[in-house]
């Protein structure tokens, strides 16, 4: 199933969200990063929170994409974080190490 995306934001914090649905996969991973990129471009977005929630599957390559994003989302003094991994989502999430990576605060 192909990934579908939704932002919407920022709010009065400077946060914006994006809910993605769907597989995250190698023939998805650009749109998300390109999602993510447009609202790094947004002045006004001080933090995006990513939901999973509705995300059945994820593999390595949209595992290192989010990582990725949530790097240039810190270079630029913004937050990014994860929400909602459930499933085999969050068992990847678990697998891998990144859990606290991507649902927790910003990187020292």
């Amino acid at each position: 199933m192909a990934a579908s995306y939704t932002t919407g934001g920022p709010g009065p914090d400077g946060t914006a969200r994006l809910e993605v649905a769907g597989d995250l996969d190698l023939t998805t991973r650009s749109a998300l990063v390109g999602h993510v990129d447009r609202l790094l471009d947004d002045a006004a977005v001080r933090g995006i929170v990513i939901d999973v929630s509705a995300v059945g599957f994820i593999d390595s390559s949209c595992i290192g994409a989010l990582v990725g994003c949530k790097l240039n989302a810190e270079k630029t003094g913004r937050t990014l974080r994860v929400q909602g991994a459930w499933g085999q989502v969050d068992e990847v999430f678990e697998m891998t190490g990144v859990t606290a990576i991507l649902s927790g605060p910003p990187s020292p």
